[in-house]
């Protein structure tokens, strides 16, 4: 979301028409709406997420018939190297919150 509002204000449309993101997991619901209203051309992903992807793994988010835009994706690009890039992201993660002592 953080990355779709940066490219709005970078090119001063919200319509990002044209333009392909390309992210480490695969997108959740919430996501997968953002990319279709911000009528993103596509969307390439690595690792899918078997708990709440949206693409494909839990609901074909981008492929319902009542959207106005279609935005293309294309999926398990780089899958366990971006899988291992979120396995240590989450694991520093914990170490850097959990509690002292």
């Amino acid at each position: 979301i953080r990355a779709l509002r940066a490219a709005a204000r970078a090119i001063g449309n919200y319509r990002l028409t044209g333009c392909v993101m390309a992210v480490t997991l695969e997108p959740c619901l919430m996501c997968t709406g953002a990319l279709v209203h911000a009528r993103l051309a596509g969307v390439v992903y690595g690792a899918a997420d078997v708990q709440a992807g949206a693409v494909l793994s839990c609901l074909g988010g981008l492929d319902l018939c009542f959207h106005n835009h279609r935005v293309w994706h294309y999926g398990g690009v780089r899958s366990e190297e971006c899988a291992q890039l979120l396995h240590e992201f989450f694991r520093k993660r914990r170490v850097e919150t959990a509690p002292a002592g």
